[in-house]
C-alpha cells in the first residue's frame, strides 16, 4: 500500500473502545436481557448464553483484528469477502448490507430507541416511529459530521 492509500489514524484508544462497546452492546441492551431471560428459564441459564455470546463476540473480534493485521486494506467486511470468494460475492454482500442488513439494524434499534422516548415524552400513537425517525436523523446528522463527532457522541 503507498502511503498517500494508507488510511489516516484519526482515533485513540479511547475512541475504539468507546465505538467498540458501542457496537458490541448497543441499544439493544434495553430490550435483549428480558427475552434471554423469558428463553432461558433460570439465572444459570441465562447467565451461561451471555457469556457463550461474549465469548463468540471475542473469538469474532480477534479474527477480524487478525485479518486487518494481515490485509490492512479500507473496506472491511467487503475487501475480506472479496479477497476470499471475489469481487461478485463482495458485491453482493456489500448491497445487501446496504439495503437489508443495516437499513433492519437501524430501524430496529430506533424503534427501541423510540419506545423508550415515547414513554418519557409521550407523541400520541404515532410516537415511537416519530422518535425513531427523530433519533435516525439525529444520529445520521453526528455522522456526517465526522468521525471526531461521532466518537465523542459515543463517548
Amino acid at each position: 500500500m503507498t502511503p498517500s492509500a494508507a488510511p489516516r489514524r484519526t482515533l485513540r484508544a479511547v475512541d475504539v473502545f468507546a465505538l467498540t462497546v458501542g457496537i458490541v452492546i448497543g441499544a439493544g441492551i434495553f430490550r435483549t436481557p428480558a427475552l434471554v431471560a423469558g428463553v432461558a428459564g433460570d439465572a444459570t441459564t441465562m447467565i451461561l448464553a451471555w457469556v457463550a455470546g461474549g465469548v463468540l463476540s471475542i473469538i469474532g473480534a480477534l479474527c477480524y483484528a487478525e485479518m486487518a493485521a494481515a490485509w490492512p486494506h479500507m473496506g472491511g467486511d467487503y475487501h475480506f469477502i472479496g479477497r476470499a470468494f471475489g469481487q461478485r460475492i463482495a458485491f453482493l454482500y456489500a448491497w445487501a448490507r446496504l439495503a437489508v442488513i443495516q437499513t433492519g439494524s437501524l430501524a430496529l434499534l430506533a424503534f427501541i430507541v423510540g419506545d423508550y422516548l415515547q414513554i418519557l415524552l409521550p407523541l400520541g400513537p404515532a410516537g415511537p416511529a416519530i422518535w425513531a425517525g427523530i433519533a435516525v436523523v439525529a444520529v445520521s446528522a453526528v455522522n456526517w459530521l465526522g468521525v471526531r463527532w461521532g466518537t465523542q457522541a459515543q463517548r
